[in-house]
């Protein structure tokens, strides 16, 4: 399937920022990010019939989208600004979000049952922007395309200098009121973190030893229904998983992706290593500290844990019990911060082993984020909810969660795996994974 960039053009806020808001510090948690961009793309069927309730001219469409997007960026300001990484601060200037226009010359069913491979189509449906810290680089990137049959794909990129899932799925929401003619009633976000977690002198944040920004993975979608994730809990409770509470779909699902990866590890390095295993937690709730309810940029720890013993030996009820402790004891550090002082420095602490463990090179390293709960499938822009919601390869080694179906604790998982050619060649062959996971690009 062929897609062509029809138009390209900067969208600016539709009222210009004020001049107290127009340099914006970032904090010591958005310069540890690596300079990448978080992309998801929404799929929205056709709905050709006039008389179907959510029916909107896709001409009608672009225009709604643009205003509604210039409407958005005012509450959004740092968005449509530049990074000056020199400086570590956005320069809030209203220089803009780039907002393209495209058209493909297949359907959207064509894609969605497989009939083109997704691999070669979706890269073009939400472009990679520019290299993100050149000077100038847009923080934003919006991508509208058409499919001949009046479906249409919104492609987004974002800069995860400045904002975490969390930011992206609020200036999500907000779009979505502004498309509704409701902005006014939207929860106005903050963009204080620096005054928590003020910009150090720190060293740029790196992949893990032997991964490398750019280069050729390869993502595979692996769904886990409802069913699976009731026969997960069951192998965890035989196996001695011994809590009041039960574990989640997203520890039950992130335990046996880690068995099977760890399995290509040894098969590709011939041995076991000791293993660590990362997963990002949101911290917003998670302390009276931190009382903003939408507070924006990247707000997350990194929860690690780390073993020698095999992971098999480990078992699905171990690993998640490893999960459950490391989660805990981070939470209960943060719980226990006396004031923004010790809770900076705690925070701190945690992003520096995060980065050292990175880069000691010593340990098999697994990267998990989970988007489960941002209620993505849920983003209507004014003609319904998209048929299916997709994140995009990850220029380095990790696995995305995503909900699946309705989405709640009861609700199944989607993990998108991003890993290079030949070692997904291996993941696929996993036994622990197949048996559990139908491994199909829409469910």
């Amino acid at each position: 399937m062929k897609i062509e960039i029809e138009s390209k053009k900067l969208i600016k806020p539709s009222a210009p920022t004020v001049d107290h808001l127009r340099k914006l510090k970032i904090s010591f948690i958005d310069q540890f990010q690596l300079p990448i961009y978080i992309g998801v793309i929404f799929f929205y069927s056709s709905k050709n019939d006039v008389h179907y309730p959510s029916f909107v001219p896709i001409s009608e469409r672009f225009r709604l989208l643009e205003k509604a997007l210039r409407e958005t960026l005012t509450l959004f300001y740092p968005l449509a600004g530049r990074y000056v990484e020199e400086k570590c601060l956005v320069e809030c200037d209203d220089q803009g979000v780039e907002f393209l226009e495209a058209k493909a010359d297949g359907t959207l069913d064509q894609f969605l049952h497989g009939e083109t491979d997704p691999d070669d189509v979706l890269s073009h449906l939400a472009t990679q922007p520019h290299q993100m810290d050149l000077i100038g680089s847009p923080l934003v990137v919006v991508q509208m395309t058409t499919f001949t049959c009046g479906g249409m794909a919104v492609g987004l990129h974002i800069s995860h200098r400045i904002a975490d899932m969390h930011t992206i799925s609020s200036f999500l929401s907000t779009w979505m009121m502004a498309c509704r003619g409701s902005i006014q009633k939207a929860i106005h976000p903050c963009f204080d973190l620096s005054s928590i977690f003020p910009p150090r002198d720190l060293p740029k944040l790196k992949p893990p030893v032997g991964q490398m920004i750019g280069a050729k993975n390869v993502m595979k979608r692996f769904v886990f229904d409802s069913q699976s994730i009731a026969k997960l809990k069951a192998v965890a409770k035989r196996g001695g998983f011994d809590s009041k509470k039960e574990p989640s779909r997203v520890e039950l699902v992130t335990a046996l992706l880690s068995i099977a990866l760890l399995d290509v590890a040894k098969l590709k390095n011939g041995q076991s290593k000791p293993f660590l295993v990362a997963h990002m937690v949101n911290l917003r709730g998670r302390t009276d500290l931190l009382s903003h309810q939408n507070s924006c940029g990247n707000l997350y720890m990194p929860v690690l844990w780390k073993s020698a013993v095999e992971v098999k030996r480990h078992g699905l009820h171990g690993l998640v019990a490893l999960m459950r402790d490391a989660i805990t004891i981070s939470l209960a550090k943060l719980a226990n911060a006396i004031d923004k002082e010790d809770l900076d420095e705690i925070m701190m602490h945690l992003m520096r082993e995060f980065q050292e463990e990175l880069q000691k090179g010593d340990a098999d390293v697994l990267l998990f984020t989970s988007w489960c709960r941002f209620l993505l499938h849920r983003v209507d822009l004014g003609w319904g909810e998209p048929e299916f919601v997709s994140s995009l390869c990850s220029p380095f080694d990790l696995v995305t969660l995503m909900d699946h179906k309705e989405g709640d604790d009861d609700g199944g998982v989607v993990a998108q795996v991003s890993l290079t050619e030949d070692d997904m060649d291996l993941f696929c062959k996993q036994h622990d994974i197949l048996q559990y996971a139908s491994h199909k690009w829409r469910a």
